[in-house]
């Protein structure tokens, strides 16, 4: 497979693991895919955030920008960390117990337990994604690299006003996207933390003392 196709796989894959569970079948999963692509908690995400850029005037603050990528930078690493520790931990399951010919009634918490670690990894690299392209586009404002502008050569003329409103609208982009991938990562970050939570705790539950 190559580059495009590798990335488009991990698109696919995190994707349906933001609204599918581990324990769901194929035919499950096609019922709760969205009807527009994305899921309700993203619709909102650019909706807040196409707000936030109308809202809010000027480029992001260099400290500000310096900050997020540090910090993204850091949480890159972290969760690169995350996946080699899942990689080597799942490597040392054994699953001949899980079969169905081995036993029918472990399939299923083979198969849950198998496309746990397959969610935990695919959402660990897409966070790896999201702070790589945070980074990239919060490095516009610690660059100093303009884009916007309040007048163009052309002055008042019909060209230079829609010069003017098409940079305007190419700044408000760049910030509503921007924002929009940082809401995403802190979004897909809490989710990945509350979904291990769920399994952790499910797994404790399977332990019946009476």
């Amino acid at each position: 497979m190559n580059f495009k196709g590798q990335l488009r796989t991990l698109f696919n894959e995190a994707h349906k693991y933001q609204y599918a569970d581990i324990s769901d079948t194929p035919e499950k999963v096609k019922q709760k895919k969205p009807s527009y692509y994305f899921t309700r908690v993203q619709w909102a995400l650019i909706m807040l955030s196409a707000l936030i850029a109308l809202l809010t005037k000027g480029r992001f603050d260099k400290d500000f920008a310096g900050y997020v990528v540090s910090g993204l930078s850091l949480f890159a690493g972290l969760f690169f960390s995350f996946i080699l520790m899942l990689l080597d931990s799942f490597q040392k399951i054994d699953f001949e117990p899980y079969k169905k010919e081995n036993n029918a009634k472990l399939m299923p918490i083979g198969v849950r337990l198998k496309n746990y670690y397959k969610k935990a990894t695919a959402l660990s690299f897409y966070i790896i994604i999201l702070s790589m392209i945070s980074i990239c586009l919060l490095s516009l404002s610690l660059f100093n690299i303009k884009i916007g502008i309040s007048s163009t050569p052309l002055g008042d003329s019909f060209m230079g006003v829609l010069l003017l409103w098409g940079k305007s609208l190419l700044a408000f982009l760049y910030k509503a996207t921007t924002i929009y991938f940082l809401l995403d990562f802190l979004w897909i970050t809490l989710y990945l933390v509350t979904s291990f939570y769920d399994y952790v705790f499910s797994e404790y539950d399977e332990v019946k003392l009476k």
